[in-house]
């Protein structure tokens, strides 16, 4: 290993083969079509071109496979440091990327020219070091709280950039010169250039997994979120209900679900076309969003009828919380083009299952039921109220 280093470029370009053989098969795939994904498609491209261009290097003899094999992984490596940028902040490519592009060009010609290689070795790995060290700065300020997999990414710049600083001061220390890039003069600095070549590597496979974990978050997201409004739609808002029925038996809470729907929304629709119905939604989502707690749940059920869950609420607070609302929405003006304002009003029932005075635990379908009535007697009643009743007697407050 301290004479040459083939063995190892032939266990990276394996390496970075069968990473870049998984991201063509995700390539027209949801993954696929993230940026930070075709970023590093292509990064892994130049890279296993650079990587085979080194590994023929004796066939390739003369100066410019020096030029071409550094420009190709210089290239892999910018690209690999924008799909990380791409993946933490949203932004790809920068001005910073072509300077360093240019720098390791520069690099290469000074190869080409005959330079010292103590100097070129360690010009080479300060650049690589330059490249690396930014990644785990970027992961601790844009990825904390965010996809495991960016822990990966984190250590890989860590022990990849020290490598490449340790790499870089390694020629001037050791008592044997390098005749080349690819023959370290010592054992330590074989282990150096292996150490940076799998914190790279780390970087590139922790990148694809914390892609592939965000997506998967945005299409459970998706899955169990009303498009529109941004509240969980119908079958996600059961479940949870189912949830927190069980959970309010278990810690001797009380528990109040409502229902709200919306007043004429009808003439709305008709009056002034689906998109004023649908701003309509969407401003009165938000109205009863800006009065909830983070604990409380928020959800769709279709139409214009809406479920809101209030753990930990008896049924004064639950009557007092929901006629808040009613009144929030009382307040709402939805602008529309051509000074159009549009107002809304919403009724409610409210049903609250309160396990210290009701020894009978009803199900979902239970609940739903009695606050659909009680909704139904809030309509008859004149709309634009609230109806309140324990899950038992059907006597309102």
């Amino acid at each position: 290993m301290t004479k040459d280093i083939a063995t190892l470029l032939l266990a990276l370009l394996l390496c970075h083969a069968l990473l870049l053989v998984h991201l063509l098969t995700v390539r027209g795939t949801v993954l696929g079509r993230r940026p930070e994904i075709r970023l590093l498609l292509l990064a892994m491209l130049a890279i296993c071109v650079g990587d085979l261009l080194l590994m023929w290097r004796q066939q390739l003899s003369g100066p410019l496979w020096l030029l071409l094999s550094n420009t190709s992984i210089a290239l892999g490596a910018v690209l690999l440091s924008a799909a990380a940028r791409c993946l933490l902040t949203g932004r790809s490519f920068s001005r910073c990327d072509l300077l360093l592009l240019g720098g390791a060009i520069g690099l290469a010609l000074l190869l080409m020219q005959g330079a010292a290689y103590a100097w070129i070795v360690s010009w080479v790995n300060l650049w690589l070091a330059v490249l690396l060290l930014p990644i785990p700065w970027r992961v601790m300020r844009h990825g904390r709280g965010r996809e495991r997999a960016l822990r990966m990414v984190l250590v890989g710049g860590l022990v990849g950039g020290l490598s490449a600083l340790a790499r870089a001061a390694d020629p001037h220390l050791a008592t044997q010169a390098p005749v080349s890039l690819l023959q370290p003069t010592s054992p330590l600095s074989a282990w150096l250039f292996l150490t940076m070549s799998f914190g790279a590597f780390s970087i590139m496979f922790g990148l694809l997994m914390a892609s592939f974990e965000r997506s998967a978050a945005q299409l459970e997201q998706m899955a169990s979120t009303d498009g529109l409004t941004g509240c969980l739609n119908r079958g996600a808002t059961r479940t949870l209900v189912g949830h927190e029925i069980e959970r309010s038996r278990r810690e001797r809470r009380p528990l109040a679900l409502v229902l709200l729907d919306l007043d004429h929304f009808k003439r709305i629709n008709d009056s002034h076309g689906h998109a004023a119905g649908d701003a309509v939604l969407q401003g009165f989502a938000q109205a009863v969003r800006s009065r909830l707690r983070h604990s409380d749940i928020f959800g769709r059920m279709g139409g214009e009828e809406f479920c809101v869950v209030l753990p930990s609420t008896d049924r004064s607070g639950a009557h007092e919380v929901v006629d808040a609302l009613r009144r929030e929405v009382e307040r709402l003006v939805v602008e529309q083009p051509g000074a159009v304002r549009l107002k809304v009003t919403v009724s409610a029932g409210t049903v609250v299952f309160d396990p210290l005075a009701e020894r009978m635990t009803p199900s979902a379908d239970q609940l739903f039921a009695r606050a659909d009535m009680l909704l139904y007697r809030a309509k008859h009643a004149g709309r634009n109220q609230v109806q309140t009743s324990g899950w038992v007697s059907l006597n309102p407050l």
